[in-house]
């Protein structure tokens, strides 16, 4: 992380609850609502209860402010898909089923890290978005080494012969994951009727983890597995 015009609080790691931290928690929930030129600095300043010059010093810029919101969520989910994807062994590869019980379960903590940072869908939807005008180089940064993570273990699985659907592109199937798994809760599930329906409710989150287990197995050519996620 860059250093921060004149407060040595934002660029050290010791400042979980400072002025600091409370301004990127306040912005990461209105970047995602407003996107990064529907929200000025003036209105976050309001919402912090702090005035712009104190937002400014403790922050340098609008645009190191996104970024830092963006870092602070890559953190966890670093730490989400490292856990899941680097205790991975050749013999958990060689198995299908194993293989297959490694990859729903980081699945579900994908689901459930969601679930918990509610932000993380919209702000990515409204990033795309506005993708040619906002600021650069986001997803090499924090995007990229996560795809890295998964990918490296789909590969290893991919030259083990355990992934036999020919053709596939993995990379294309982690975007595709993404895709449905942000689509879901930024856009809710639709009932019956045409009725959006809570995606929160623990009804259709296990359904909509069914739904990626399915997905995962079918995609790589993996036996699939049926249960309770």
């Amino acid at each position: 992380m860059s250093p921060h015009r004149s407060c040595p609080m934002v660029s050290t790691p010791d400042n979980t609850g400072g002025t600091a931290d409370r301004i990127v928690a306040i912005a990461a929930t209105l970047f995602a609502e407003h996107g990064y030129h529907g929200l000025s600095m003036r209105a976050l300043a309001a919402a912090v209860g702090l005035n712009v010059a104190t937002i400014h010093y403790h922050i340098s810029s609008k645009q190191e402010l996104y970024r830092m919101v963006f870092r602070r969520l890559a953190e966890r989910e670093h730490a989400v898909i490292a856990a899941h994807t680097r205790h991975v062994s050749d013999d958990d590869i060689a198995h299908p089923v194993t293989f297959l019980r490694r990859l729903y379960a980081l699945v579900d903590a994908l689901v459930d890290l969601t679930i918990e940072q509610p932000e993380t869908p919209r702000l990515w939807l409204r990033r795309w978005l506005e993708q040619d005008e906002s600021p650069a180089a986001i997803e090499a940064e924090v995007s990229l080494p996560l795809y890295d993570m998964a990918l490296n273990l789909l590969e290893r699985a991919q030259a083990a012969g355990t992934i036999r659907s020919s053709g596939v592109d993995l990379r294309m199937m982690l975007t595709g994951f993404i895709w449905i798994l942000y689509g879901y809760f930024a856009g809710s599930p639709l009932d019956a009727s045409g009725v959006r329906v809570d995606p929160m409710h623990p009804e259709q989150i296990a359904a909509f983890k069914r739904f990626l287990h399915a997905y995962t197995a079918r995609m790589l050519g993996l036996p699939e597995e049926h249960g309770e996620p």
